[in-house]
């Protein structure tokens, strides 16, 4: 590109040759420093109205100077990396929310519990609209979020608590049936001794099923018996940890031994005939602190099948 220079009062004109990349270079150049200019300007002006501010140079405040100097020293390029990690923190927390709200809901825990002051709520703590994004605002955003997540953490650490306590109760209390495909030949209470035809009293029920049926465990918990006892043939106890303990008597076979940690439906041993029995059937007695209950209501008929 020509760009023609005429002198005032004199006639000849002097061509100056400008190439395109002359131009662009100073556009971007002007552009550059068009903002860096009006910034500088309105520290100035701001410092300007500002009672007591002190004076350097040619009358621009030291203030103004200062915080331009600043601002100088920090880059877009920080700024983008800082809100970046304040908006995958934020997703972070929103999932920990969600995350929350669902296992308060397997716990069925209320939304406002009397011994903490979890909420259990997928309402972002950290609002998206309106947001600072300026240096302060996100430092103080990235604190909101520290707090924000300690809250979230000691929801996390209470509902970890309650499940854990109500799966363990759920393992080692006594539910289920002992052995599939039996049905209960003499209940739980009084009853005439089956030998000497005396009054007596049973203390757990009698399910009948053919010999070498398996036999499997109500609870989890530690197998504190394992032998031969008498009256009852070959037995097993399993004590659950919490004053219960589940006996399974007249076994032809059992799989088990003193000591040894047993889950909920692991295989005890089997029906038998074993010790002082009219016929093949299986034992079952719950014993609550050394008291046997009635462990029918322990037995859910559905599994007999």
């Amino acid at each position: 590109m020509n760009i023609i220079i005429l002198r005032e009062g004199d006639a000849r004109s002097r061509p100056v040759h400008v190439n395109l990349r002359t131009m662009v270079a100073g556009a971007l150049l002007l552009f550059g420093l068009l903002p860096l200019t009006l910034g500088a300007l309105a520290f100035w002006l701001a410092a300007a109205h500002t009672p007591g501010a002190p004076a350097t140079g040619a009358g621009v405040p030291a203030a103004a100077l200062g915080q331009a100097r600043r601002l100088a020293r920090i880059s877009h390029a920080d700024l983008s990396r800082l809100a970046a990690m304040v908006g995958r923190l934020r997703a972070r927390a929103s999932r920990l929310d969600a995350l929350s709200a669902r296992l308060g809901a397997l716990a069925r825990l209320p939304a406002r519990p009397m011994t903490t002051r979890a909420t259990f709520t997928t309402t972002p703590a950290v609002p998206i609209s309106g947001t600072d994004w300026t240096v302060a605002g996100l430092k103080a955003m990235a604190q909101r979020l520290k707090a924000d997540f300690m809250r979230r953490s000691a929801e996390m650490t209470v509902l970890a608590s309650v499940l854990a306590a109500r799966q363990v109760m759920a393992l080692t209390t006594p539910g289920g049936w002992p052995v599939r495909g039996g049905w209960i030949s003499s209940p739980f209470g009084p009853r005439p001794d089956p030998f000497t035809g005396r009054p007596g009293f049973h203390p757990g029920v009698d399910i009948a099923a053919p010999i070498g049926t398996p036999v499997r465990a109500m609870a989890a918990g530690i197998v504190i018996f394992a032998g031969g006892d008498g009256g009852f043939g070959r037995l097993v106890k399993v004590e659950d940890g919490h004053g219960e303990i589940t006996m399974y008597a007249h076994l032809s076979a059992r799989y088990v031994h003193v000591g040894q940690v047993v889950s909920k439906h692991e295989l005890l041993g089997r029906v038998g005939d074993t010790g002082y029995s009219t016929g093949p059937h299986l034992h079952f007695e719950v014993m609550l602190h050394g008291v046997p209950i009635n462990p029918i209501g322990f037995l859910r008929l559905a599994d007999r099948r």
